[in-house]
């Protein structure tokens, strides 16, 4: 049975903690912490999450953010959305759309987007000054004469800050008195958790002054998933089922293989074995930002009692696996025979997480528990989510929801 545990006031406990951070950060640096030191005219110092001291504008007009949506997606929700003048992510301005083959018909999706796409519609016009697989374009970004760049190290883009490229690209840059804050995302982390995501947000909350709407935002992500946490914090072990991440990889397939999986090390692993209490299928590591293949035979052994498809070079609807000739012998799997699969959000370019995974965590949680979730709507709590993330109506959040591809939860889940 899944009991409800007592709820704790972690209000108090994340308005404590984002002033031990400031404080800690603010005496040593060496602490791993963001901190602002005294200001002096139109500059403030703000140490990043690399532990160096950036001094920045105290109100940047002109800013360039490299990042798969957090960036952006934080700033939107702080009104500062409009003084981004370039990114370095595509897929936070492509409209995607995708054919997927059926028994008899072909399942179309449209009009799949980032989230920030939707809200403000003008990304999709800004220059693109990096994206996947390609190197910052230093010549542009002067060009451009912004006033600060902010950096998610574990994006898409930019993976790994320390390769010489990219430490050439950041020496460049400071010595063109550009500043550059640096940012790490859930995948800079081992083991795997939230914690540093939530610091990312209150780091840039100091940056640009919107400290309390930056722990409103912290409070309000922590809820959420505690909120799920004690849905199924005392699970026996007999409890718990066998829940496998699945991207149906086209990619995959064309190397031999059937699917990716994310391990145990990876922040999906953190969810589905930590938050939620369930078992991950895979037991193994492959890194915290790496995927793990799976042969047709290998899934076929999980024999998993859960099966969540995640974007994989694509989108990937439960229909793929149902009905595609190619996926022929995983329609033998228990939970494709029982409909346990379901597809997560669209989420193009998801190496680091963003503001919109607690929709995956809960997800995922109903799920594996449908029973100790059944008062969850999801097509009515994702809409909910939306508006108290970034503060919009109701027909702004429908749109995000038709976006992200989960209007078919209305029908079903």
């Amino acid at each position: 049975m899944c009991k409800t545990k007592p709820e704790i006031d972690i209000r108090i406990i994340n308005f404590v903690l984002m002033w031990v951070v400031i404080l800690l950060g603010a005496c040593n640096h060496k602490s791993g912490h963001t901190a602002i030191s005294n200001t002096k005219e139109g500059i403030k110092t703000i140490t990043d999450m690399r532990n160096v001291s950036v001094d920045v504008p105290i109100s940047p007009e002109r800013i360039i953010t490299v990042s798969d949506g957090m960036l952006e997606s934080v700033l939107w929700a702080f009104g500062k959305l409009d003084k981004v003048i370039a990114l370095g992510s595509r897929c936070v301005q492509h409209n995607f759309s995708y054919d997927i083959p059926g028994k008899n018909k072909t399942y179309s999706y449209t009009d799949g987007m980032n989230p920030v796409r939707v809200l403000y519609p003008e990304t999709a016009q800004l220059p693109l000054i990096a994206s996947s697989g390609l190197p910052l374009q230093l010549e542009q970004m002067v060009a451009l004469q912004p006033d600060l760049v902010i950096l998610r190290e574990g994006s898409c883009t930019l993976n790994n800050l320390d390769d010489p490229k990219s430490q050439q690209a950041l020496s460049m840059l400071k010595s063109m008195g550009i500043p550059v804050v640096v940012l790490k995302g859930t995948t800079s982390y081992d083991p795997p958790n939230l914690d540093m995501l939530n610091q990312e947000i209150l780091l840039l909350g100091m940056l640009f002054d919107k400290t309390e709407e930056a722990q409103q935002l912290v409070t309000y992500l922590n809820e959420t998933i505690q909120f799920i946490k004690n849905r199924t914090f005392d699970l026996q072990e007999h409890e718990k089922p066998k829940v496998l991440m699945l991207g149906l990889s086209p990619v995959a397939r064309e190397g031999g293989s059937a699917g990716v999986t994310r391990g145990t090390d990876t922040i999906e692993g953190y969810f589905i074995e930590t938050v939620i209490n369930a078992n991950n299928a895979i037991q193994g590591r492959g890194g915290r930002s790496s995927s793990l293949m799976l042969s047709e035979e290998q899934i076929l052994a999980l024999d998993p009692d859960v099966i969540i498809l995640h974007t994989a070079s694509g989108y990937h609807p439960p229909e793929e696996i149902y009905e595609a000739s190619y996926y022929s012998r995983l329609q033998n799997l228990r939970a494709v025979k029982e409909k346990k699969v379901i597809a997560l959000p669209w989420t193009p370019c998801n190496c680091s997480k963003r503001l919109e995974y607690p929709i995956e965590v809960m997800m995922i949680a109903k799920s594996a528990y449908p029973e100790a979730f059944a008062d969850i709507q999801i097509h009515e709590w994702v809409l909910d989510f939306y508006q108290k993330t970034y503060h919009i109506d109701r027909e702004m959040a429908i749109k995000l929801r038709s976006a992200q591809w989960l209007d078919w939860t209305i029908d079903y889940f």
